[in-house]
C-alpha cells in the first residue's frame, strides 16, 4: 500500500508539473519516483537477507540489505540530486513563469502533511534505538542501514517540499523568474548531501565494520568472570548485517582444564551470549595461550 501511495504522489507530481512547468515540481516528482523506487529495493533487501546459509555463502545473506541500502544511495543521487540540479540550472538559464500555480501549492501542502506522518513515524523510531546518542552520533554508528535510508529521504522530502514551496510563492509574489529554478538546484543539494551520507556509511558497513563496542565490551565481562579462564586475547567482531554479528575470540584457559571441560566451558559461554545477545548469531572461541607479541 505505501508503494502505491507513494507511486501516485509521484504521478501526480508529474502532472503538476506538466500543468505549472516547474522545475522545482519536476524535481520533486523525480525524488518522490526516486523514493518509490528504493521502497521496494529495500524490501528486496530484507527479504534476500532472510535466506538460509548455503554452500557458497556459509554465513548467510544478512549482508544484502546494506548491499540495496547502497544501490538507494547511487540511485538517490543520480536520479534525484543530478537531475534536479540539471533541471534548476537549466530553468534559471531560460526562465519560463509557472503556470496555474494554485495546483503547484495544493500538491506540495498535501505532500508536506503525508510527509510529516511518514517523518515522524521514523523519528519516533530513531529516537526508541538511539538512547542517548545525539540523531548524528547515532546515525553515524548505527548498523541498521534501512533506519538510516528511511530517516534520510523522510528528511530530505520535507526539506525538499518545504524549500519549493517557499520559493515558488517568492516567485509568485515577487514575479522575479528566478525562484523556481534555484528551488531545483536546492532540492538537488539536499538529495546530493543525503545520498553522500548514506553511500558513505552503507560503503563502510559494506567493508566490514566491528559490533558496537559496548556489546563487545558486555561480552568481554562474560569471559573476565570466568574462573577457569585466565586471560582474554582479544575480541574481534565483524557485523554481518543489522542483526547479525560475528565474534571471534582468544583466550587463554586454565591448564587444568582437560580438553572435554574445555568444550563443555566453550559451550556454556556460547549459549550464555547467544541468550543475553540475540544479534550475536555466530561465535568462535580459540584457546590459546597469551604471547606478548600478540
Amino acid at each position: 500500500m505505501a508503494f502505491l501511495a507513494n507511486l501516485f504522489i509521484a504521478l501526480v507530481k508529474f502532472i503538476v508539473a506538466f500543468i505549472t512547468r516547474s522545475a522545482a515540481m519536476l524535481a520533486e516528482a523525480v525524488h518522490s519516483l526516486a523514493d518509490t523506487f528504493n521502497q521496494v529495493l529495500l524490501l528486496v533487501g530484507i527479504k534476500r537477507g532472510k535466506r538460509a546459509p548455503d554452500s557458497l555463502h556459509p554465513f548467510g545473506f544478512s549482508g544484502e540489505l546494506y548491499f540495496w541500502s547502497f544501490i538507494v544511495a547511487i540511485i538517490l543521487f543520480t536520479a534525484g540530486a543530478v537531475f534536479s540540479i540539471y533541471e534548476g540550472i537549466h530553468k534559471l538559464l531560460h526562465p519560463t513563469p509557472i503556470k496555474n500555480i494554485a495546483y503547484a501549492f495544493a500538491v506540495l501542502l498535501f505532500s508536506i502533511a503525508a510527509e510529516s506522518v511518514a517523518f515522524s513515524s521514523a523519528f519516533r523510531n530513531v529516537n526508541r534505538e538511539r538512547g542517548k546518542d545525539k540523531i548524528f552520533t547515532y546515525l553515524r554508528k548505527t548498523k541498521k542501514s534501512e533506519l538510516i535510508v528511511v530517516f534520510l529521504e523522510d528528511l530530505a522530502a520535507i526539506s525538499g517540499l518545504s524549500c519549493a514551496l517557499v520559493l515558488i510563492a517568492l516567485e509568485h509574489f515577487t514575479h522575479i523568474l528566478f525562484f523556481d529554478g534555484l528551488a531545483s538546484v536546492l532540492i538537488g543539494l539536499i538529495l546530493a548531501a543525503v545520498a553522500v551520507f548514506l553511500g558513505n556509511e552503507t560503503r563502510s558497513l559494506l567493508l566490514g565494520e566491528s559490533a558496537d563496542p559496548e556489546l563487545i565490551k558486555k561480552i568481554s565481562s562474560i569471559f573476565e568472570a570466568e574462573e577457569s579462564i585466565d586471560r582474554v586475547i582479544h575480541i574481534k567482531s565483524l557485523q554481518l548485517g543489522p542483526e547479525d554479528i560475528l565474534v571471534a575470540v582468544k583466550a587463554q584457559f586454565n591448564d587444568r582444564l582437560n580438553t572435554r571441560e574445555t568444550c563443555n566451558l566453550i559451550n556454556g559461554i556460547e549459549k550464555e551470549i547467544r541468550t543475553r545477545y540475540p544479534d550475536v548469531k555466530k561465535i568462535f572461541i580459540e584457546p590459546d595461550i597469551y604471547k606478548s607479541n600478540y
